[in-house]
């Protein structure tokens, strides 16, 4: 028999092979591809093919892994995101793996007595509305939009329960990793040996055993970050994305899909139900709501009427620039007085975030990527946050004039060791991505309620649920402002929005000191009063006189080389002949910020155009860019980049 396999190349077309044995649509093979060997998907049989044909070398699946739907959600990734149909699947079931037999989990579920903690009318409208669309079989989207405390999560567990009731099953994507211990815990409460938690830490022998009992039907209801949209769960109905506007969604390698809308494609499939849930939607979901793609279910209050934390900003232009100034420190000594428990955000990893010279202020900076290197502590040393280079020393003498080096700026390394001075018999954790202490652990003490100072960067800002949380300090609620990306201000909002949200969610109001130099910013000053719609209708107003998303679609290119001259020779060739497209316009070329990234030098394309034309310049875009690629310089698409310096 012959096979059509989609391959994960960055060709746009498949390939024809000769079976011997008989394979179904949707199986993985492995099969010959110039010297090397790939594992592919069979997306159709033929009776007859124009070529000579090589053979397959094995089957890897003796039933297929993929259905219908999942290869018709792999057609449109293909499609939208402009990548060849085989990298699409192989994000869906990269694996060459076998699938091991299955290994079942005894998990308890809560008591059929216990009731669901509906306190309001605004929840209760919610859950009428999706349970609604989900007994109509029909697709439907919604945005569940309030403010932090609202009770959100309990809406989704009623959703998920009602999927269960009616033979459904149901996808809950958090974030990050680190949400995953507090959400599981919640999950398995309610619904025991129904609930599979699936994320990139899990072994290969794991994984296997978790798709055995997926395709067994045993998991009902999947708990994942980004990469769980895409399981072959059996009848979903049910898609929640909470913190739908974090853009841990988007994925930073290629093919750059986000997880919102591959979700939303996944619903239109299957006839099923998004909902995407937040305090902070992205603009581009919020826009939905009001041209009617969306419809919003809205939440005005938190559960048991809990009063909104008292928020001051503190005016770094008149103090002095300490990591903790005295209001903050006041705040925090009453709050330790109490036993209760403090955050700081400190967006900033690190010890000091720039090392330069005080004679010739030459700044230190990678070999690699010509990116500041930063200053960490534990271990000591010179590391670059873009690729990883590190320098195993500190240094102090500038190595262009000899001079005094200083090192200035706050990471949250700097913060934890300027509070356990000021603090010293108090217990201090701090969780970044270069911290020893695991999330479950940091997760753990949290709830115990035992008085702490919490330090960390925006992985502890969204999502998690601690009760005796009642000061928030915002070391600089303007470092984020100042990136030339046009989303700069939505992220801070975003960020300041949800630090804010974990304070006074228990008995105690909670108490918020926000640290900023320009307090009159609309980010800084809306988020302080809580107010989404200001924000939006401000921020929507820029972007539409400015043609940004929502207004406009855009799509970014990426040319990348150890070549400089080449990489800039071919964007500016691939730059002129698109901008020949009608009902394009083209930005660019341009170097990115980080121009020189992991021994690579990379320019960029910016295009515009309107979201109705990009099925017809889609065509024309691949042809010219294929016809531009070289040997030594890679071409990167990116449909609707989060970034685009």
């Amino acid at each position: 028999m012959i096979l059509e396999v989609a391959l994960p190349v960055n060709i746009n077309q498949n390939f024809d092979y000769i079976s011997d044995e008989n394979v179904k649509i949707g199986c993985r093979v492995i099969v010959p591809f110039g010297k090397k060997k790939l594992t592919g998907f069979v997306v159709d049989i033929k009776e007859k093919s124009q070529k000579s044909l090589k053979k397959i070398i094995k089957v890897v699946d003796d039933e297929p892994l993929l259905n219908d739907e999942l290869l018709e959600l792999a057609k449109w990734i293909s499609e939208y995101y402009l990548c060849s149909q085989g990298v699409a699947l192989n994000l869906i079931l990269p694996s060459t793996s076998k699938i091991a037999a299955k290994k079942v989990e005894t998990l308890n579920r809560r008591s059929p007595f216990e009731p669901f903690l509906i306190h309001t009318s605004e929840q209760k409208n919610s859950i009428g509305k999706i349970t609604e669309a989900l007994e109509k079989n029909q697709f439907k989207s919604f945005l569940l939009f309030g403010p932090n405390d609202s009770g959100k999560t309990e809406i989704y567990i009623q959703a998920i329960d009602y999927c269960i009731k009616n033979n459904y099953s149901a996808i809950y994507l958090v974030p990050d990793v680190s949400l995953l211990s507090q959400f599981k815990e919640l999950l398995r409460n309610n619904f025991g040996e129904a609930v599979g938690v699936w994320h990139s830490g899990l072994s290969q022998k794991e994984k296997n055993q978790f798709l055995s009992r997926l395709i067994s039907s045993e998991i009902k209801v999947v708990l994942g970050s980004r990469s769980a949209i895409f399981l072959p769960l059996k009848n979903p109905k049910l898609f929640i994305l909470d913190e739908e506007d974090d853009s841990f969604y988007k994925n930073i390698q290629s093919p750059k899909y986000h997880a919102r809308d591959v979700a939303t494609q996944r619903a239109k499939i299957t006839k099923g139900v998004v909902v995407l849930g937040s305090a902070t939607p992205s603009i581009e979901t919020y826009y939905k709501t009001k041209i009617g793609e969306i419809e919003l279910l809205k939440l005005t209050e938190r559960i048991e009427k809990r009063p909104l934390p008292k928020i001051s900003a503190i005016n770094l232009k008149y103090t002095k620039r300490f990591a903790i100034t005295k209001p903050l420190k006041y705040a925090m000594t009453n709050a330790l007085l109490q036993k209760k428990q403090i955050f700081l955000l400190v967006n900033r990893r690190g010890w000091a975030t720039t090392v330069k010279c005080s004679v010739c202020q030459n700044i230190i900076k990678c070999p690699k990527c010509s990116i500041p290197l930063v200053a960490h502590k534990n271990p000591s040393g010179l590391l670059c946050h873009y690729c990883g280079y590190k320098q195993n020393f500190i240094v102090h003498k500038c190595s262009v004039c000899s001079g005094a080096l200083i090192y200035t700026g706050f990471g949250t390394e700097k913060v934890e060791e300027i509070v356990k001075k000021i603090f010293p018999s108090t217990e201090i954790i701090r969780i970044d991505s270069d911290s020893e202490i695991p999330y479950s652990k940091m997760f753990q003490i949290m709830k115990s309620g035992k008085s702490c100072i919490l330090i960390g960067t925006q992985i502890v800002a969204k999502g998690f649920d601690f009760p005796d949380l009642t000061v928030v300090g915002i070391i600089n609620a303007c470092s984020g402002l100042y990136s030339a990306d046009f989303r700069s201000a939505e992220r801070t909002f975003s960020l300041l929005t949800h630090s804010i949200g974990r304070c006074g969610r228990g008995s105690s109001t909670g108490q918020v000191m926000i640290q900023t130099d320009n307090p009159e910013h609309y980010a800084i000053k809306y988020a302080a009063e809580f107010d989404y719609e200001s924000f939006y209708e401000h921020e929507a107003a820029y972007r539409k006189e400015f043609l940004w998303p929502p207004f406009i679609k855009l799509i970014s290119i990426t040319l990348s080389g150890k070549n400089e001259k080449m990489v800039i020779s071919q964007s500016e060739k691939l730059a002129e002949k698109l901008d020949g497209i009608t009902g394009l316009t083209v930005l660019g070329p341009v170097p990115k910020v980080a121009s020189y990234l992991a021994g690579k030098y990379r320019w960029q394309i910016l295009l515009k155009l309107k979201e109705g034309d990009f099925p017809v310049v889609r065509a024309e875009l691949l042809r010219i860019a294929d016809s531009h690629r070289k040997k030594d310089i890679n071409i990167i698409f990116d449909a609707d980049p989060l970034e685009t310096v």
